[in-house]
């Protein structure tokens, strides 16, 4: 197994960068009830049957708010409870359900809940040698999970794990990256840094997901964008750079997998990455999971300008949420290439 990840991370790392640049047209506007206009929590999720989940923040909260999943066609079909949860840390499962983290004291509790809504169990995770605490989750979808975060004393480390589903820590790991990131941070190096605000760190703005070819795909927002491709046993199977190919822009946090096709939304020409507005535009790089091959990028405007939810290949398809014509309702845009 380490000999197919060693050739993998070669073969990934010595392709060359060749993509073109297109841009992007609304090819529909999905209207929904919900209000729009309004405060949304990062990242955001869509299962294999394209539904979408976005976590709304309620006004006057302290970031609080159900997280809710809509159709593709924009109908409201559940509201997941979200009280007591770390703020959006939570997994989508491949049938709909979803996987959350709560802290217990020092103990960390993942919640799960069946595709309707409803509260199924309550996992107890063992404590890794070292503790951490949790930014990303994923569920493989053999049952493991990925959690993966930051360690937040002495010093800043970041972390990652693998559990059974039964709570039961699996291993716990470095990626080969997170040296250096720490390193970076400790000088201030601002690729990393991106400003004194913690929510802006590597660890705490990367994203997790699982593929539909049974990997968890871990994200970490770097400076270039790497992903790394992690098995249920904790092995690094590839390691992707998917930065676009006009410069390396910044990551948000939007990543999607869908038929061996890579996803990422990138920002580019930002004067300061915590304020989306001076960001001069975004890029969805499209590169093949399997060998990392860049096959193209989109360039956003005004009207496809979102955060990604939800990917659909042949043809390429991006679904964000927008506002609906009414300017006071949310909605599902889907843009394709002009």
């Amino acid at each position: 197994m380490k000999k197919l990840a060693v050739a993998a991370l070669l073969c990934a790392a010595a392709l060359p960068l060749a993509a073109q640049t297109k841009g992007l047209v609304v090819k529909s506007r999905v209207a929904t009830n919900l209000p729009g206009g309004g405060p949304m929590e990062l990242p955001n999720f869509c299962d294999d049957q394209g539904r979408l989940y976005v976590k709304l923040v309620k006004p006057g909260t302290a970031m609080e708010g159900p997280l809710l999943r809509l159709s593709a066609k924009g109908v409201l079909e559940v509201e997941f409870d979200t009280a007591g949860a770390i703020t959006n840390v939570f997994a989508v499962r491949p049938n709909g359900g979803v996987a959350m983290v709560r802290s217990d004291g020092s103990v960390k509790v993942v919640e799960n809940f069946g595709p309707d809504g409803k509260r199924e169990s309550s996992v107890r995770l063992e404590k890794p040698p070292k503790p951490f605490f949790p930014r990303q989750i994923a569920v493989f979808r053999s049952g493991e999970m990925l959690v993966a975060g930051v360690q937040y004393h002495p010093g800043f480390k970041a972390s990652t794990a693998i559990y059974d589903a039964t709570g039961h820590l699996v291993k716990q790991f470095e990626l080969d990256g997170d040296a250096e990131i720490e390193r970076a941070i400790e000088v201030g190096d601002a690729r990393y840094t991106r400003s004194p605000g913690l929510g802006n760190r590597p660890a705490e703005r990367s994203v997790a997901i699982t593929g539909d070819d049974g990997f968890v795909y871990l994200m970490r927002a770097t400076s270039p964008t790497i992903v790394y491709v992690i098995s249920a046993a904790g092995e690094v199977v590839r390691k992707i750079a998917a930065s676009a190919s006009a410069d390396d822009g910044l990551p948000d946090m939007a990543l999607r997998v869908a038929k061996n096709r890579l996803t990422v939304e990138l920002s580019r020409g930002c004067d300061d990455p915590l304020y989306p507005r001076s960001c001069q535009s975004k890029v969805y790089t499209v590169l093949d999971a399997t060998t990392g091959k860049r096959l193209a990028d989109y360039q956003t405007d005004k009207e496809t300008d979102g955060t990604m939810a939800c990917y659909a290949p042949d043809p390429d398809r991006f679904f964000t949420f927008g506002l609906a014509p009414d300017q006071e309702h949310l909605a599902i845009v889907e843009a394709a290439a002009k």
